[in-house]
């Protein structure tokens, strides 16, 4: 359609008496065909859409955590290590499996800044495949994939689809009135495919959930969802451990789901 809207374009007479004309008669085709007045817009100049607000974050110190994290129908042992140092932060999510070795790792990396964790890249590796990483440069504003062309604007208080497990528990851990029942908290998440959005999560309050450390009190935030496509995503964060994730599962649609459920906090 834009090429054929292109070949519309009137085109004026040679001579330079009549470069002017040619300009306004372009302007005029331009301004009533969509498809090249969006193709004249660079997409650098087209602001994110649906930017979160930036919130007061309280991060936990280092922790090690293990979990049963489940994928698909495979229960395996699963670590979550949070190791901040100065002003820089390592996240890495790792499930292990006797047979199969490691069936999961993810890692986010990145600087602790103000509001929180600034990740600089995630990557995820599952079993079988191919690591995807996803590389975030503040410097030139672009979230760019190592498996995709697509880049995705940078926005201040992005999180990817690991870091937000513990920016959550530091916004609700400085401000615990943030994730009472019913209040929401929103983040723009982005995953290692070139997947973005952001991901409104609304509380359901305290309550009990078991766990496999035994039964918890926690606070249940869910997430939103907004499309059909959007993933599936649930968490419960203890008010106890700092608000941390005591159990959290998540899922879409290309893949199978994750669950953790805390064995050990350490």
């Amino acid at each position: 359609m834009a090429a054929d809207c292109r070949e519309r374009l009137p085109h004026g007479p040679g001579g330079s008496g009549q470069a002017r004309r040619r300009a306004l008669l372009a302007a005029m085709a331009a301004s009533l065909c969509p498809a090249v007045r969006a193709q004249a817009q660079p997409a650098s100049a087209a602001p994110p859409t649906g930017v979160p607000p930036l919130y007061a974050v309280r991060l936990p110190g280092g922790f090690r955590w293990s979990y049963r994290l489940t994928r698909g129908s495979l229960a395996v042992t699963g670590s979550l290590r949070f190791a901040p140092q100065a002003d820089r932060y390592e996240l890495v999510l790792q499930g292990e499996a006797p047979v199969f070795g490691t069936i999961i790792t993810q890692r986010s990396m990145g600087v602790l800044g103000p509001q929180g964790l600034v990740p600089a890249s995630f990557s995820d590796r599952r079993w079988r495949r191919q690591e995807q990483v996803a590389r975030f440069d503040r410097a030139s504003g672009w979230v760019t994939f190592s498996s995709s062309p697509e880049r995705v604007r940078w926005v201040a208080g992005m999180q990817d689809r690991l870091s937000w497990l513990v920016q959550l528990a530091g916004i609700a851990h400085a401000d615990g009135e943030r994730v009472a029942a019913g209040r929401t908290v929103a983040l723009r998440v982005v995953g290692a495919r070139g997947d973005s959005g952001v991901w409104t999560f609304r509380s359901d309050g305290l309550g009990p959930v078991e766990v496999d450390a035994g039964a918890v009190r926690a606070v249940k935030l869910v997430r939103l969802a907004r499309e059909p496509q959007d993933s599936s995503v649930e968490v419960w964060l203890d008010p106890v451990r700092r608000h941390l994730p005591v159990y959290a599962r998540w899922a879409d649609g290309h893949d199978e789901p994750v669950e953790l459920s805390l064995r050990r906090a350490g």
